[in-house]
């Protein structure tokens, strides 16, 4: 009898011993979600119910294509791999494999959708090219406008010219004038002294 205890004591022993052995780590959630679809793909995040070690990471479309991810990395019980760049929309598998707090390797794939939200508009956008009409009108609005060209001295000139030239006409009016004076009273002279002279 004693030795049936005795037996029935080591079976237990090794079975409560072999429990943790067996109990290896899994994972318990992973971003994106299984069978998921996502507007936003920056990251993949999976987490284990324990920390693990030796992570490996991938991500290949519905085709095969793969997707470049970052070298994982372990954050407490997190493995997390960013994107470069966000894929095309289709949808995506994540494989990976990390090995257990106990030693054992374990493995999964994680599918789902990716759909590729509204890209947001950069806030240093650049303005759109004006039209050459646009252009030309506002090259004609910078120009200043041109003064007028000052009158040419030839034809503006002239009335001045006959304005300063007006005067002189009656001065030679009066010359003329003073000799025809002098002609006529030298004949008069001369017709006297005649006169005189005669018997």
């Amino acid at each position: 009898m004693r030795a049936l205890v005795t037996l029935t004591a080591v079976i237990l022993a090794l079975l409560v011993g072999a429990s943790p052995a067996s109990a290896h780590d899994r994972l318990s959630k992973s971003t994106p979600a299984k069978n998921a679809t996502v507007e936003s793909l920056e990251s993949i995040t999976l987490t284990f119910t324990a920390r693990v070690r030796f992570p490996a990471m991938v991500l290949r479309s519905e085709a095969g294509t793969m997707v470049q991810l970052s070298k994982p990395r372990t954050e407490g019980k997190d493995v997390v791999a960013a994107l470069s760049a966000a894929p095309p929309p289709g949808k995506y598998v994540v494989g990976w494999r990390v090995v257990s707090s106990d030693g054992h390797p374990i493995e999964g794939e994680i599918p789902f959708a990716f759909t590729g939200g509204p890209v947001p508009a950069a806030s240093g956008a650049v303005p759109a090219a004006a039209s050459p009409l646009a252009s030309a009108a506002a090259s004609s609005a910078a120009t200043p406008a041109r003064t007028a060209d000052p009158p040419r001295t030839g034809g503006a000139a002239q009335p001045g010219a006959d304005q300063d030239s007006g005067p002189a006409v009656p001065g030679l009016v009066w010359a003329a004038g003073g000799l025809l004076a002098l002609v006529g009273l030298g004949l008069l002279l001369t017709r006297g002294r005649g006169r005189g002279e005669s018997p």
